[in-house]
Parts: structure tokens; sequence; C-alpha cells
């Protein structure tokens, strides 16, 4: 039944639990102002949960993509679907800080952390032949679902109350996902002709030096990344946009993403991933520069939209190249020591560009310092480039059949 599964089965598979793991991410949006509400908590406090999320995921990404390099992906995507679900629940009963902290700690580490690396590295080796797109597939039901939960979501509270909500939410997530985990089976093997020069130690060494730079790379990517995403929404709003059209900036650059994953993915399969994610970071270093500049709401919906592009080929080509430089047998793990330095990324430019906007009253030293970013991110891409053409072994592998 392994040997006869359809590779793009379970690239679907794997799409959908991707979906469900990013929209439980990002549910803190929708149950912000009713628990502050609710409790009287500082919504500072409360939104720190979504930190500890995030933080989580990143540390369970590694941690769990290290188990999925070495025990069937199945065992792991159970504990994606059961988690979240079982988590949510106990939320449904929340009564305290400690608690929400506690339970969205768990939902990150066990939880999405066992979902997103272990489940790109599954679905890149079933579709070996196009592991990028594989890759840009499963990010863009990322970000479908981390528009489409929180919508369901949202509807819920209005309807019975937040606590009704997470239970409702936490018996849905697990009658998606349940079934869907049941159906993850692990690639068949590569034959040893199509490992080629990767079971050698020194290419193994090689390979972890070549990571290392990745992930500094990808810290600063996602400091440009992220500062446009977080706060173009408050942009528009400065701009004198109003409050519907404000928020159309951030779904334009969104729907605009869900295109621009899946593109470069399959840009990355033909031009190679490293080259696919220096030309998604020049795009959007370019792009993080100009939002202040924008003078009218036509320029600034055409600047989300094709950073939006971009930005979504800069997460699929990164999350690419973590798997193109992985030591043999470590795809799970890379992959999540990569979005682990993407986590971080993100929550450095969402919080400086809070910062710079808080100390000079405006948003340009905040995207200035984005495009700053940005550009050390391509120096080390040039840096990473130069090594990689210069040593044989890297670059694109031959696509041998299992």
């Amino acid at each position: 039944m392994l040997r006869a599964m359809n590779p793009w089965v379970m690239v679907g598979v794997c799409t959908g639990m991707a979906a469900m793991a990013f929209g439980v991410l990002f549910t803190m949006a929708v149950f912000l102002t009713p628990l502050a509400a609710e409790f009287g908590w500082p919504r500072a406090d409360v939104s720190l949960a979504y930190a500890v999320t995030t933080i989580g995921t990143g540390i369970g990404g590694v941690v769990m993509g290290h188990f999925a390099d070495r025990m069937p992906v199945r065992r792991i995507a159970l504990a994606g679907a059961i988690v979240p679900a079982v988590a949510l629940v106990f939320l449904s009963r929340l009564s305290s800080l400690g608690e929400l902290y506690l339970y969205h700690a768990l939902m990150g580490l066990f939880g999405v952390g066992a979902i997103l690396a272990p489940l790109n590295s599954l679905a890149s080796k079933w579709l070996f032949r196009n592991p990028g797109l594989a890759i840009g597939i499963l990010s863009a039901g990322g970000a479908a679902g981390q528009g489409l939960v929180p919508f369901f979501a949202r509807h819920l509270v209005l309807m019975e109350g937040w606590r009704y909500a997470y239970f409702a939410l936490g018996l849905v997530y697990l009658a998606v996902m349940l079934p869907l985990a049941l159906l993850v089976r692990d690639a068949p093997q590569p034959s040893a002709a199509s490992m080629g020069a990767a079971g050698s130690v020194s290419y193994a060494r090689s390979r972890i030096h070549v990571l290392a730079v990745l992930c500094a790379a990808v810290v600063f990517c996602c400091v440009c990344m992220a500062t446009p995403i977080m706060h173009v929404v408050a942009l528009g709003s400065d701009l004198g946009l109003g409050g519907r059209a404000s928020a159309g900036l951030l779904a334009t650059m969104m729907v605009a993403g869900i295109v621009g994953r899946i593109a470069f993915g399959s840009v990355a399969d033909r031009l190679g991933s490293l080259q696919s994610y220096i030309v998604a970071s020049v795009g959007q270093t370019s792009l993080a520069f100009l939002f202040p500049y924008a003078s009218s709401a036509a320029g600034l919906y055409a600047l989300s939209a094709i950073f939006g592009l971009v930005f979504s080929g800069a997460m699929s080509s990164l999350i690419a190249c973590g798997r193109e430089y992985s030591p043999p047998g470590r795809t799970g793990l890379s992959i999540g020591v990569v979005m682990f330095a993407g986590w971080i990324g993100m929550a450095l430019g969402a919080w400086q560009g809070g910062l710079f906007y808080d100390l000079c009253g405006d948003y340009f030293v905040s995207f200035s310092n984005a495009s700053f970013a940005g550009v050390v991110n391509l120096l080390l891409l040039a840096l990473l480039y130069t090594y990689t053409i210069r040593s044989r072994p890297w670059g694109p592998q031959p696509r041998t059949a299992p």
C-alpha cells in the first residue's frame, strides 16, 4: 500500500494538516479582545500567548523534526493532530494567565511544531522530482488556513462566546486532523545510487556549515519580511485609509502570497532553491523600503500585492534551501532549524517596526531598517552562492527516482 500511494495524495494530506496548523497558530487574533474583556487582563499580557506559541512552534519544529528523521512520521503527525485539539478544549475552561501560556506552549511545542517542519520534509520526499513545488503547495495551504481558521473561530465567538468557540474548535480540529494524520505514510527510501556524494563525512560537515550561514540569512530575511506584514494595516491608517481599506492591504498581501508560494516553489525546482531565494529576497528588500513613500491607496495596494508575491516566494525558497542543504538523514531536523531561525526573524521584525515607530512618530525608519536587514540577508546569500558554485556537490542534485 505504501509503494502504491499516489505522491499527490500525500502532498494533499500534508497540505491539509499544514493549513489547520497555521490556522490555529493565528487564532489568538480572534480571542484577544474577548479574553481581555472577560478577565480584565492587559492586551499585552494576552497577546504574549501568541509569542509563546510561535517560540514553542520554532523549538518544537527542531525537536519533532529530529524525531521525524528517526521514526515513522505518522507518530509525529498524530501528536500534531491530538495535542492542539486537547489544548483548545482545555482553553475553553481557562481561568488564569498561567493556563493560557501553558496551553499555548503545548500547542506550539508538540502540536504545530509536529506539523510544519516534519510534513514539509515528508512532502518534498514524496514529490522527489519537484520538492520545491511540494513545499510551495504546503506553504500555500498554510496561508489559506491562516485566513480561514481564524475567520471560522471569529464566527463561533460572535455566535456563542469564546468558551464555546474554543471547545468547538478543538472538536473540529480533532475531527479533521486525526483522519489526515492516520493517512500519513513515510516516503519510499531513495536508492543508494541517488544518494551520490551525500554519504561522505566531509560532505555532511560541509552541509552543516552552509546550513548555519543559511540560518543567519533567514533571520535577517524574516526581519525584512515581518515589518510590512505586521505594520502595513497601521501604515495604511496613518496615510488616511479607512479601517476596511487598511485591512484590505493585508488581505491583498496574503492572497498574492498563496500564488507566490507555489510559483517560487516551482521556480526553485527549475533554477535551484538558492537562486530562487535570491530573486525573491531582492524583490522584498527593494519593496520594503518603498512602503512609507506610497502616497495613494492604489500605490499601497500595488505594493502589497507585489510584496505578497515575493515575500511568500522567499518563504518557500528558504525551506527548499533547508531541505537541499540538510545532512544525510537529517531533512526534518534541518528544515526545523531553518524555520526556527525564521520565527526569530519574524519576531524581531515585528518588534522593531513598532519600536521605531514609537521613537520616531512614523514608519520611515522602521521600513528602512527592514530593507537594511534584507541587504544583510542578500550579502549572506551571495556568500552562500559563491561557496556553492565552487563546491561541486552543491546545487540541484540529480533527480534519480527512488
